[in-house]
C-alpha cells in the first residue's frame, strides 16, 4: 500500500469517526438515587423495603422492627448526600443494631447534593486575591433544601405510626440542612438529634450551622471522625465552645478515629449513641 492510498485510507477512517460521533444523541446518565433503589428493591427483603410518598415524589425507605422486649420509639436516619440509605459509612450498621435496644429505624438518602456552581471568576488585573464563589447558587441549594426537608417531613409522619420516642440521626451536609430546618419550625418535634459529621464546607453557613446547633433546644449528640477533613475539625472546637457559653446542657460531643466503614468504629458509633439515649432516659 503506497503512501497515498494509507492517507486516503485513513482520511476516510477519521471522517467516518467524526460522522458517527455526531448520530450518536446523548444519553442522559442514570440517577445515582434511582439506581440504587432499583438495587434495594432487588436485593433487599420485600419485608424491609418501604414506599413513602414525600410531596409529588415516592421515597423508598429502608424499615426495621425492634428486637427488644419493650419498643422505644422510632430512629429516623438520614444519609448524606450522594450517599445511599445503606451506606457503610455507619448508617447500614446503625439501623440494625439499634433495633436491638428497642428501635424502629427507619433509613432514607438524601438525593443527590446541588449542581455545582460553575459560575467564572470575572477577570480584573487591580484585584490581587480571586474573589469566593458560592460552590452552590442560592437557587439550586435552596431547591434541595426543600426537596430534603420534604423527605424528613413524610418520614415523621411514618413514625407517628409507632408508639414512643422520635430521634433522628443525621450525616454530612444533608444533616446541616435539616438541622437548620428543625431549628425554625416547632410542627414536627422530636425528643433527640444525633450529628455525624455534620459541617457545610462555606465558612458562613458554618457560622451559622454552629449557632443552631448550640442554641436549639432538643437534646445533641455531635459525633465526628477526626480524620474526616479540616473544615469539621475546626468547627467542632468552635462548636464545643459555644454550647459551653450557651448554656447548652444537653450537649455532647464526641469524637471518633479511624476508618468510617471500620466495623469497630461503627460498634463504637453504636455504642455512643446508646450511652447517650440512656443518659437522656429513652
Amino acid at each position: 500500500m503506497n503512501f497515498k492510498t494509507t492517507f486516503t485510507f485513513v482520511a476516510f477512517i477519521t471522517a467516518s469517526f467524526f460522522i458517527n460521533a455526531n448520530e450518536v444523541e446523548w444519553i442522559t446518565p442514570i440517577n445515582k438515587e434511582l439506581q440504587a433503589n432499583q438495587d434495594i428493591n432487588q436485593y433487599y427483603d420485600k419485608s424491609e423495603v418501604v414506599k413513602v410518598l414525600a410531596g409529588d415524589n415516592e421515597l423508598t425507605a429502608l424499615y426495621r422492627d425492634h428486637t427488644a422486649e419493650f419498643d422505644k420509639g422510632v430512629a429516623i436516619l438520614i444519609a448524606d448526600w450522594h450517599l445511599t440509605q445503606a451506606n457503610d459509612r455507619g448508617i447500614d450498621f446503625l439501623r440494625k443494631s439499634l433495633n436491638d435496644y428497642g428501635w424502629v429505624t427507619y433509613s432514607i438518602s438524601a438525593g443527590s447534593s446541588p449542581r455545582i456552581n460553575t459560575e467564572e471568576l470575572p477577570e480584573n488585573d487591580n484585584i490581587s486575591l480571586a474573589p469566593n464563589i458560592a460552590q452552590y447558587t442560592k437557587p439550586d441549594f435552596d431547591a434541595y433544601a426543600l426537596s430534603l426537608t420534604s423527605r424528613f417531613k413524610a418520614m415523621y409522619q411514618q413514625a407517628l405510626n409507632h408508639p414512643g420516642f422520635v430521634i433522628v440521626i443525621t450525616q454530612g451536609q444533608s444533616g446541616a440542612i435539616l438541622n437548620s430546618y428543625l431549628n425554625q419550625q416547632t410542627s414536627e418535634p422530636i425528643d433527640a438529634l444525633v450529628l455525624l459529621n455534620n459541617f457545610y464546607n462555606d465558612p458562613q453557613k458554618n457560622k451559622a450551622l454552629n449557632q443552631t446547633v448550640t442554641t436549639s433546644t432538643w437534646p445533641t449528640l455531635d459525633i465526628f471522625y477526626q480524620s474526616h477533613n479540616h473544615w469539621l475539625s475546626e468547627q467542632m472546637a468552635l462548636r464545643k465552645k459555644l454550647a459551653r457559653r450557651n448554656h447548652k446542657l444537653n450537649y455532647r460531643q464526641r469524637t471518633l478515629f479511624g476508618s468510617q466503614s471500620s466495623e469497630q468504629q461503627h460498634q463504637r458509633l453504636s455504642k455512643e449513641i446508646y450511652g447517650f439515649l440512656t443518659w437522656l432516659g429513652l
